[in-house]
């Protein structure tokens, strides 16, 4: 037993030896090493991010930047959580913006003001205004764009052209195309296809999709300037009532519930039309069910779509790192990068430069598909990054629902979901 103990404790020495060996070489550890946690789904993206990481890294020669995927970014807040506490948060995290404001008010993020206002060689305009306006919380700049999507239709196109309709521009038009697309052909009152794929469920797909039309019926969501919620009344009642006005014609079928960003209804040819993003672009190039296309959002009183994406946040411990942080984050938004990840996800450039360059045009061109979604980012509006909206989403996902299971009238459900958001503000 004494000698097995020896065996192990003389294996363990090396073991130690090794990785000792393994971070001075590679630099983990060291102050030249930067922590990257990112939750990209889909190997493909993957390999991407990791071939241009690779590159800067070539490129700085003294800074290591260290991938490492946390997995469903949806269960990403105990785990953060508990790096935080463990003292094991990474450098840099990668998560949706409107998430980091609980990060922020902590205090466990670094404000970026001043290290944008001081850099005179980093143009802030070249980054789209409202990815600014995501990235903001309490007036302070705490997180930057790392990509962008927004959201836009998907369409079967052999069913178009066989129904004989168009694209729709508005909301009548739009009523009166999955009217058409809908089909019953034994007449038993269950069509075998319809026209729509309306969202169901509380989480945030189903209540990020439904702002869209409330903003297009005229309305608001939130006014920061004075912390309150508006999507109860005329135009919000106006949305929730089109979505239950098309499912009461069965011109529309609800989704998988809590899975509205689901693709196995319209991929299978049994929903015309659904309310997705430009993620989807390269699996959607690989298969060969069904022949697809994209357009924009119809409109009511304006034209509007929600604008999504990630961003990149930098946690105050590693403050000694800043410069480090600071000119990983430039590469990133800068056009070098957001054209070859643009190009090779299906996510949008958050730089202008980007979108506007020869290879992106040239991509765009080839792939109309995409530029449905570069368009689109002219009518785009954002979420509120504030430390509640988790809260606020649960709330308003919760009496979504009961209006469309019909347990609710629209008008009383919006009502009570803004009162009970309210007492929270």
């Amino acid at each position: 037993m004494k000698k097995q103990a020896l065996l192990i404790s003389l294996a363990l020495v090396l073991v130690a030896v090794v990785v000792i060996n393994f971070i001075v070489k590679s630099g983990k550890g060291s102050e030249n090493t930067v922590m990257f946690w990112h939750g990209i789904e889909g190997r493909e993206k993957n390999e991407v991010l990791q071939r241009l990481i690779d590159e800067y890294n070539k490129k700085t020669g003294d800074v290591k930047i260290v991938a490492e995927n946390y997995g469903a970014a949806d269960q990403l807040s105990g785990k953060i959580m508990a790096a935080v506490s463990g003292n094991t948060a990474p450098d840099i995290l990668w998560w949706a913006p409107q998430q980091f404001g609980e990060l922020a008010r902590s205090g466990l993020l670094l404000s970026l003001d001043g290290v944008i206002e001081n850099d005179s060689g980093f143009d802030k305009s070249d980054i789209y205004s409202g990815l600014w306006d995501a990235s903001t919380i309490d007036g302070k700049i705490y997180s930057l764009p790392f990509d962008t999507n927004s959201l836009a239709v998907y369409y079967n196109k052999k069913m178009f052209r066989e129904a004989g309709v168009s694209v729709p521009k508005t909301w009548l038009e739009f009523q009166t195309v999955a009217a058409k697309l809908t089909r019953d052909s034994d007449s038993d009152g269950i069509p075998e296809v319809y026209g729509f794929m309306v969202p169901l469920g509380k989480n945030e797909w189903t209540v990020w999709t439904w702002q869209c039309f409330l903003w297009q019926a005229g309305g608001e969501f939130y006014d920061p300037k004075t912390n309150r919620v508006s999507f109860a009344g005329g135009a919000g009642t106006r949305a929730l009532n089109y979505w239950l006005g098309l499912l009461d014609k069965k011109h529309a079928i609800f989704s998988e519930n809590n899975a509205g960003y689901k693709l196995t209804e319209f991929l299978s040819g049994r929903v015309a039309m659904v309310i997705n993003g430009p993620w989807n672009f390269q699996a959607l190039k690989d298969q060969d069910k069904i022949d697809v296309g994209s357009f924009m959002l119809p409109k009511n009183r304006v034209r509007a779509t929600n604008i999504g994406g990630e961003n990149i946040a930098f946690f105050k411990k590693s403050e000694k790192k800043l410069p480090q942080l600071w000119a990983f984050a430039k590469y990133v938004m800068g056009e070098e990068f957001q054209v070859k990840w643009a190009i090779s996800t299906g996510y949008l450039p958050v730089s202008k430069k980007a979108a506007a360059s020869g290879d992106y045009q040239e991509f765009l061109e080839q792939n109309p598909f995409i530029r449905v979604y570069v368009d689109s980012m002219s009518i785009g509006r954002v979420r509120p990054s504030i430390p509640e909206y988790n809260k606020m989403s649960a709330i308003l996902g919760e009496y979504l629902e009961k209006a469309l299971y019909k347990k609710l009238p629209a008008g009383e459900a919006l009502d009570d979901a803004q009162k009970k958001i309210s007492k929270i503000l």
